[in-house]
């Protein structure tokens, strides 16, 4: 092979691969989206891994064994000159010189070019092997060879070729005929995005056990998947004593990440530009004509698209023109802001404010209002828009402009007080919200709609604060005369009735109660209305203990909520709350970890107290299961300690509970003893009389506990009396879980007692397999998973004498090194360089290959040609730098 220009070698050598990198195998290239496409597309801004996700698509390709080729474009790659890269990217990844003379300046000006990719083209085809060519850089081409060569390459590709290109914006490419023909991939930022449990893997692989699924999921709430914001906090963080200190100086903007927009924005990009990035940085999200209304510069549409293409700062939508400033940049340029005269930064918010409200943007409208100190026309657009607010289910929202507001303005505008009684009622400041509710009841303008919503309000209160009795008292008046009243007030209260009667145990009717109510369509998007009863759904049949059912109505409804409402919003938490419990039980650790991460402070502000206690305990079981028992018995504690200053008794009975049931399994009697009198001096009358919609409730939480007291101390007589009358209460009520639980500590208990206890066992382990309750067993004692396996072992296959005999003795292989099945080797030109790359003589290759020197000496001489190398020691090197030769494990 002809001695190719260095700059041309340089073009064709693939970037060195991060060895401590992640693959990622959401977006490998044999995944059903991109197995079939001939051309693949990604685009994205910089900093969000294209090139390395290039790597990993030549990496999984040559595994393959195909012929890859990879070629990094910049702004001279002309007509000639691109077919000349191409020709050098297949010379060295096909070992074919012939690929290296395919293009020869010849006469003729416009037909060169297409003529040496024809001929370039016929080569590939004749190669007769699958052929990857990988474009790096193509935004760098010039407008002309994109138009032209790329697009001709694109539409000529052979059976054999797949074309794979990346770029930082779309290309100006005719591809429609190719889409349309299921031909053409693209991958976006949207795609490029680290999701949740990317992040989450990646820094517990990099950090292990000194950071918590917690932070894991703050710091990708921080990054927004950003894979280079990723990647400078886990620099930080390596720097950094504590990870929980490294994580508020990224979310500051301080340290490493603000080095990084210093030096990418400040320094790199025109003072025009910095200074109009500065004064739209007061907003989340812009588009073009705002850009101009806020800054004043007619160029402002222009130079916002050609940001969004040179920066990662920008978040665009999919089917419209607004973009998202990222909340890292956002926070430094919000830095440069403030340091504005404030005559300027009011200039920028009173302009803003006027673009907002004439484009019904009401909210942000008020909110630039009030940062421009102009409280009327605030309070004018709040008034409009806070009840829409709340009913998408922003609570969060709602008590910020509460917290904001003059009380006196909030009784005095109805929809305020309306807005912000939800809010409050659907939290722990249910006595705030009893006050307004008083005030829009006594309002001159309600009428009867507006006074039934009022007692749906003082309903949701009394629910959330565990006094479901109330609710049903408050609520059951206005139920025959709903159908007079709006769509929504009619869906709000079918939800609260829904929930009630789950409450006395009859989840199937809660259901149909739900689906037949008529459904408020308000909004695309999902909301509060419908968020609440979908969350009722999958509440439903994790009750019934129906694990499979409940994971797909939450996980696809806590989608919607975290898409729509946001991660942190309280129906969101309170549908995560419910997941992770339900992945728990079907042996999820992980999964069910990273759901409930970063949401516990959420889930104590604004869930319900069912809500609450799924929560806590499910963090506490996770919590001890991953070797942080200390942390899992903390959160036993505040439990019990918000029971106590919420005087819920659900809390106190659930976290005595838990950890009666922890202490039992160790055997710990004295313990179990001593928690069981708190227990008792927390119980409720109703609880003890199984009254009302709560006793029942409650008391199957006490009957459980005091059946593991009784374990502890082994009384089994009176852990079966104990049982049979928790069972009864499971069953009246439906719970799933509690009965297959009570089924297991009843066989235990017959068991000890010379009875038959296997009946029992067998029913309750069918149980939990038929609903998929996986941990259930082990979770209610240990003895009972040893148990069931003795059972089973009869049943399993025995050893053949086929699968006892040896194993055949193979050749030794090299510990250190081996080689991709890439098609530029032949078999045998693999062997050798694996032996190459342990430094033996060709006097040992010989001997390690069975052949004669002489042929090793032939190999050898094809591996200079195919690697373009003059040395042993270069043949190694070029092979793992292409990733041909690769470290072994």
């Amino acid at each position: 092979m002809d001695r190719l220009e260095p700059q041309l070698i340089l073009k064709t050598t693939p970037p060195r691969g991060q060895k401590s990198a992640r693959m990622r195998s959401r977006l490998a290239i044999d995944t059903p989206e991109l197995t079939d496409k001939v051309v693949i597309a990604v685009h994205a801004p910089a900093g969000f891994g294209k090139t390395f996700l290039l790597t990993q698509w030549r990496r999984e390709s040559l595994s393959h064994g195909a012929v890859v080729a990879w070629l990094t474009l910049d702004a001279h790659d002309d007509g000639a000159r691109f077919v000349q890269g191409l020709g050098a990217a297949m010379a060295i990844g096909s070992g074919r010189p012939s690929f290296a003379r395919t293009f020869e300046p010849g006469p003729g000006p416009g037909r060169d070019e297409f003529e040496g990719l024809t001929q370039w083209l016929a080569e590939v085809a004749d190669l007769g092997s699958e052929t990857v060519l990988i474009l790096d850089e193509a935004d760098a081409l010039p407008d002309a060879t994109i138009r032209h060569s790329l697009t001709y390459l694109l539409h000529n590709a052979p059976a054999n070729l797949r074309i794979i290109m990346a770029s930082r914006s779309r290309l100006n490419l005719q591809v429609a005929d190719l889409a349309a023909r299921g031909r053409y991939a693209t991958v976006s930022t949207a795609a490029l995005r680290f999701g949740v449990e990317e992040a989450v893997a990646i820094l517990t692989g990099r950090f292990g056990a000194k950071i918590d699924a917690d932070l894991c999921v703050r710091l990708y709430e921080v990054t927004e998947g950003w894979p280079l914001g990723l990647q400078l906090a886990i620099s930080a963080m390596e720097k950094s004593s504590s990870p929980g200190a490294a994580i508020v100086e990224l979310s500051k903007c301080t340290g490493d990440i603000q080095r990084y927009f210093v030096d990418s924005l400040v320094a790199h990009l025109p003072d025009e530009q910095v200074t109009f990035l500065t004064g739209i940085a007061l907003l989340e999200m812009v588009q073009p004509s705002l850009c101009i209304a806020l800054t004043g510069n007619p160029r402002a549409a222009e130079m916002l698209r050609d940001l969004c293409v040179s920066t990662p700062i920008f978040v665009e939508s999919v089917d419209s023109d607004w973009v998202r400033i990222h909340p890292l940049a956002r926070d430094f340029l919000l830095g440069r802001f403030e340091k504005l005269a404030p005559e300027q930064r009011q200039g920028f918010h009173e302009r803003a404010a006027l673009w907002l409200q004439q484009h019904e943007f009401l909210e942000q409208a008020a909110r630039q209002y009030h940062l421009a100190g102009l409280p009327r026309p605030a309070y004018e657009m709040i008034e409009k828009c806070l009840y829409d607010v709340m009913l998408r289910g922003r609570f969060s929202r709602v008590l910020e402009w509460v917290e904001e507001l003059e009380p006196e303005a909030v009784l005095s505008h109805p929809r305020i007080c309306l807005a912000a009684a939800w809010a409050l009622a659907m939290g722990e400041r249910q006595a705030e919200a009893a006050r307004l509710i008083t005030a829009i009841e006594q309002h001159p303008s309600a009428d009867e709609a507006t006074r039934c919503e009022a007692a749906a309000i003082e309903t949701a209160a009394a629910y959330f604060a565990d006094r479901p009795d109330e609710s049903l008292a408050l609520i059951t008046p206005w139920v025959d005369r709903l159908s007079t009243f709006p769509i929504k007030v009619q869906a709000i209260v079918a939800n609260q009735i829904a929930r009630l009667t789950l409450s006395q145990g009859q989840p199937e009717k809660a259901r149909r109660i739900f689906q037949r109510a008529p459904h408020y369509t308000w909004s695309p998007g999902l909301d509060a209305i419908r968020g609440f009863g979908q969350w009722v759904v999958g509440l439903t049949y994790l009750w019934e203990g129906r694990m499979l059912s409940s994971q797909a109505a939450l996980r696809a409804s806590l989608v919607l909520a975290e898409q729509d409402i946001g991660r942190r919003s309280p129906i969101a938490v309170m549908m995560a709350s419910a997941l992770a419990t339900v992945m728990l039980e079907r042996g999820e650790v992980q999964e069910a970890s990273t759901v409930l991460a970063n949401r516990m402070d959420m889930v104590e502000r604004l869930a319900s107290p069912d809500a609450i206690v799924l929560g806590y305990i499910t963090a506490s079981r996770l919590a001890s299961m991953q070797g942080h028992g200390h942390r899992g018995q903390d959160l036993l504690e505040a439990l019990f300690a918000l029971g106590e200053e919420r005087d819920i008794p659900r809390f106190c009975i659930a976290s005595l509970g838990e950890q009666i049931r922890l202490h039992a399994l160790q055997g710990r009697s004295d313990t179990c003893q001593a928690l069981w009198r708190r227990l008792e001096a927390v119980t409720p009358l109703i609880a003890r009389e199984q009254t009302g919609l709560l006793g029942p409730e409650l008391a199957l939480m006490a009957g459980v506990a005091e059946a593991y007291v009784l374990l502890a101390k082994r009384e089994w007589e009176a852990m079966l009396v104990v049982l049979d009358k928790a069972g009864a209460t499971a069953e009246h009520l439906r719970r799933g879980r509690e009965i297959v639980q009570i089924k297991l500590l009843r066989a235990l208990a017959l068991k000890a007692t010379g009875e038959e206890g296997t009946p029992c066992l067998l029913e309750a382990v069918s149980l939990a397999q038929e609903n998929d309750m996986q941990r259930v067993v082990q979770d209610t004692h240990p003895d009972l998973t040893k148990w069931v396996q003795t059972l089973q072992r009869p049943t399993l296959p025995a050893v053949t004498a086929e699968s006892s005999a040896p194993m055949p003795v193979s050749r030794p292989e090299s510990a250190t090194s081996s080689v991709s099945a890439s098609r530029l080797l032949t078999p045998k030109e693999r062997e050798v360089l694996q032996l190459l790359a342990r430094n033996l003589s060709n006097k040992q290759i010989a001997l390690a290959l069975n052949v004669g020197e002489e042929t090793v000496k032939w190999h050898l001489k094809n591996l200079f040609g195919k690697f373009q190398a003059g040395t042993r020691q270069h043949v190694v090197a070029r092979a793992y730098m292409l990733g041909i030769l690769e470290t072994a494990g």
